[in-house]
């Protein structure tokens, strides 16, 4: 359970880590993202709070995730964000209204359903992780488990970062093949 736990605590941190980082990377990704959250019905006049207020959580987040035995608070803050997070993308997918998700920066990737999927894992990881670290699991001990769980959890990581990418990947080829008629020649 040490492992789970620190695996988690990584993969968590290390999404929340570079969704902060995309979003800081330049004036353009943070301007991208502070529109991003009026596409998504958020008031003009607080867009820029929400924005600034997300980035600030996100960072808070992965602070709190790396610090202590067990990273509790940091996973109640993951939790609430992911909460708001997924809120607003079922909200804006509901409205019909055509938003992108800037989620790690300047993205051009519409909000869709499997942003949802994604937020629901993230949402089980951090409740998971935060069940783990209330019930006192001890740290890891041994070199090679530190080391599959940091593995696995920047695996994870990198598949929840590139969501969009692999969508957009697993949607052309499910668009080129679904065009063929069967027997056909590619």
């Amino acid at each position: 359970m040490a492992y789970a736990l620190l695996a988690v605590r990584l993969l968590v941190g290390i999404v929340f880590a570079a969704s902060a980082t995309g979003k800081l990377r330049g004036a353009a990704a943070f301007r991208g993202f502070e529109e991003s959250t009026r596409s998504m019905g958020v008031p003009a006049r607080l867009s820029r709070l929400v924005a600034v207020a997300v980035v600030v959580g996100e960072c808070a987040a992965v602070v709190l995730l790396a610090l202590g035995p067990g990273g509790a608070p940091g996973f109640v803050l993951t939790l609430l964000l992911l909460a708001a997070f997924t809120t607003g993308i079922v909200r804006t997918l509901r409205s019909g209204t055509k938003a992108s998700c800037a989620c790690f920066g300047a993205s051009t990737a519409p909000i869709g359903r499997r942003h949802v999927v994604r937020n629901t894992v993230l949402l089980v990881l951090a409740a998971s992780g935060l069940a783990a670290a209330l019930a006192g699991t001890p740290a890891p001990a041994q070199a090679a488990g530190v080391l599959i769980a940091a593995f696995g959890a920047l695996v994870g990581a990198l598949l929840v970062i590139f969501t969009d990418e692999l969508g957009t990947l697993f949607e052309d080829g499910a668009t080129r093949t679904s065009g063929r008629v069967r027997g056909s020649a590619p």
